[in-house]
């Protein structure tokens, strides 16, 4: 079983200008020390739900909101009070002197990588030379939401030519 199932970790980000890594409160800890830990829990249990709307209307906010405002919180860099970037749970942070590869990272992120799994694997390995970061991109390059719609319409008008 993976192993976020049963324990909420701290949550990874980083600041580029440091190059510097910080565990921060997990979402439902942060919550929980403000008083929403059961307007967090019952957001993200209708996240993708029908009744999503309604928990919304009740709880008097998003999840998306209550998430931003996480990250507008802990999401500081408390050296240079930058904003840090979210990098996933499974996030190692390079060495400080090593500066090809946090350009990697942060190349990366800029791209929206970041590493997110479950304990277990992010389902990538991210590249070591930074020469290799263009094809890296173009290997994983993931799909605009209109080239998604473009897709479906395909698939869709595929199969009503095919059932003619």
């Amino acid at each position: 079983m993976c192993r976020y199932v049963t324990h909420d970790y701290k949550s990874h980000f980083v600041c580029f200008d440091c190059r510097k890594a910080f565990k921060k409160a997990p979402l439902p800890d942060w919550a929980r020390q403000r008083g929403l830990d059961s307007a967090c829990h019952q957001l993200a249990s209708a996240r993708g739900a029908r009744a999503r709307p309604q928990v919304e209307q009740r709880v008097g906010t998003t999840y998306d909101q209550l998430r931003a405002t996480y990250l507008h919180e802990v999401g500081t860099c408390p050296q240079c009070r930058a904003p840090m970037a979210a990098m996933g749970l499974d996030f190692r942070a390079p060495k400080r002197a090593d500066l090809e590869a946090w350009e990697i990272i942060r190349q990366l992120h800029a791209f929206g990588f970041a590493f997110v799994g479950c304990g277990c694997s992010v389902g990538y390995l991210p590249p070591t030379r930074l020469r290799e970061v263009p094809d890296f991109l173009r290997h994983h390059q993931r799909p605009t939401e209109a080239e998604q719609l473009l897709a479906r319409l395909a698939s869709t008008s595929a199969r009503r030519n095919s059932s003619s």
